[in-house]
């Protein structure tokens, strides 16, 4: 008990350390000394229009257009007055980190000539609050988010416009872009620190004068690409959609480099390529991203843009070694399985799958809630919400422990085996052992998973969840022994089990990054089954399409 008035203690002092840093960098920020580092050539035009390849959504810039906008679990309604949404949201929610990013100009853009005058006038307001350095619109990852917006969109912004308001923009734009040379480093986590070192040299290459800053980014992001690369290609978050977006925008860097005459370094082809390559081994049929570790089905039209500007063939890749995943594809079959060790990681998600047929997906993950605030992304993070084992509450605490994962194929098709050890915090071990056969024709995943060394009792907070897509219908059988799942595509499936009692139970799915989607789950549950005579469990599943069988 004495520990705890040292730990607020320590806890307050950091608190107060960093209050006060805060407090220098503002003031440092906002004096006349650092404004006048930021002074530099004041560009006149743009070199290099990065292309945006995601899709923009049309209602997005229709309800932005008359002052509405929702994000997450925030909305807001400026009634029509667009100056003024700048004031609305709160610091640090989601929407006012879209409204900072820019991230709204892809989508206005879409509206054509229509979309110029809301562009215009919310970029006015924002110069009027923020021309200067600002804490809140200033931090370094927004800054490189924001640059890159409006150097991918500055036509919406600056075309049939006078000389006086295109000078005031793009010199907004290289004050921002020395401002980001000067803090890149302080970006919060090694994803934002590297999203903004790629974005600083693309910013610095499109703008004339600021070359100095784009050396710079592209120095840094070597550094944070050595720590954060793995040789695979994979980003250690191991994030399928910050995948995709690492990958583009490494393209994007190597495209501005070329396009102003320079000779790229030897290392950013080959990280491009390789993280190219990766961000692809994560496409399903329909084109997007699976589910995994915090990411979202994402954008079709960005991952094609990815295999299109790859410059060499991105051939099938079916393990990733370093990123921990295997891939089988039989026909139109699609099944990928998470093999890595989530000991340290936030997602629990070790042994969970995809599966698909053709372009309909029906086992999945529950997706990402960071986007619906802490509470989502916590529930989202935890096993239950992952198609893998699980426990209940009560389940004695046990540790995991090392993995390891072997495959195998012949004629009749391709077997996966993970296998995981456990041990209780009274030092007994257990092991667990997932098997998963994928048939040759695609249209057969049979599974078998077996736990050995639990007791009868610690065997009843047991269970597996397969979690469906929010498009699959699913009907349990009378017998409650398996059930009849009818995908989008009309195609008929079942999933049956040696389980005497099998559960459809509610779910939900948060993949698309939207309002979370109610959806349903398949549970075997261990207490289900008559207690085991010896150590060993077995609970054996299959999930068949209906005209093979």
């Amino acid at each position: 008990m004495a520990e705890h008035p040292k730990k607020a203690q320590r806890a307050n002092a950091r608190k107060g350390s960093r209050d006060m840093l805060s407090r220098v960098r503002k003031a440092w920020g906002e004096s006349p000394f650092y404004q006048a580092q930021l002074k530099g050539p004041a560009p006149d035009r743009l070199l290099f229009q990065p292309d945006d390849p995601y899709t923009p959504d049309k209602a997005v810039a229709l309800s932005l257009a008359k002052g509405r906008l929702a994000i997450g679990d925030e909305a807001i309604d400026c009634e029509g007055e667009l100056d003024k949404i700048w004031d609305l949201p709160s610091v640090g929610g989601p929407l006012n980190a879209y409204l900072h990013e820019f991230s709204w100009l892809r989508h206005l853009s879409a509206l054509g000539e229509d979309g110029k005058e809301p562009a215009r006038v919310l970029m006015t307001s924002w110069l009027d609050r923020y021309e200067r350095w600002s804490s809140e619109s200033w931090e370094p990852f927004f800054v490189s988010e924001r640059l890159i917006q409006l150097c991918a969109h500055h036509p919406l912004l600056l075309s049939g416009r006078d000389a006086l308001w295109r000078s005031r923009v793009l010199a907004c734009m290289a004050r921002q872009t020395r401002h980001l040379a000067r803090t890149a480093h302080r970006s919060m986590n090694g994803f934002d620190r590297l999203m903004t070192a790629l974005g600083l040299g693309i910013a610095g290459y499109s703008l004339p004068g600021c070359e100095g800053p784009a050396e710079r980014g592209l120095a840094m992001a070597r550094r944070e690409l050595r720590i954060q690369l793995r040789p695979d290609g994979g980003h250690v978050s191991r994030n399928p959609s910050r995948q995709l977006k690492l990958a583009l925008r490494l393209q994007a860097l190597l495209k501005a480099i070329e396009a102003r005459g320079f000779q790229p370094p030897g290392f950013l082809r080959h990280m491009v390529q390789r993280a190219s390559a990766m961000a692809t081994f994560f496409r399903c049929p329909d084109g997007r991203l699976a589910v995994f570790n915090g990411g979202y089905e994402d954008d079709s039209r960005a991952l094609i843009s990815v295999q299109t500007n790859a410059e060499t063939d991105l051939g099938p890749v079916d393990f990733a070694r370093h990123s921990g995943y295997h891939k089988l594809s039989s026909a139109r079959g699609l099944l990928i399985v998470d093999t890595a060790d989530d000991g340290n990681l936030g997602h629990k998600s070790a042994g969970s799958m995809h599966f698909s047929s053709g372009r309909a997906r029906i086992i999945t993950n529950c997706g990402n809630g960071t986007h619906r605030g802490a509470v989502w992304r916590r529930a989202l993070e935890q096993r239950d919400a992952h198609s893998a084992l699980a426990f209940t509450e009560d389940f004695p605490a046990f540790q995991f422990k090392e993995i390891s994962h072997r495959r195998g194929e012949d004629v009749a098709g391709q077997l996966l085996e993970f296998e995981r050890k456990l041990q209780s915090q009274q030092g007994t071990e257990a092991v667990y052992l997932r098997r998963l056969f994928l048939s040759a024709n695609g249209a057969n995943l049979r599974g078998e998973d077996v736990i050995d060394g639990l007791s009868a009792d610690e065997y009843q907070g047991v269970l597996w969840r397969f979690h469906l897509h929010p498009e699959v219908r699913a009907s349990l059988a009378r017998d409650k022994k398996s059930v009849i799942l009818l995908l989008p595509t009309k195609e008929g499936w079942r999933f049956k089990s040696n389980c005497p009692d099998l559960l459809l139970d509610k779910s939900v799915y948060c993949g698309c990054g939207g309002a979370p989607t109610a959806s349903e789950q398949i549970v075997i549950r261990a207490s289900a089954y008559p207690k085991p005579e010896s150590a060993v469990f077995r609970a054996k599943w299959a999930l068949q399409r209906l005209d093979t069988m």
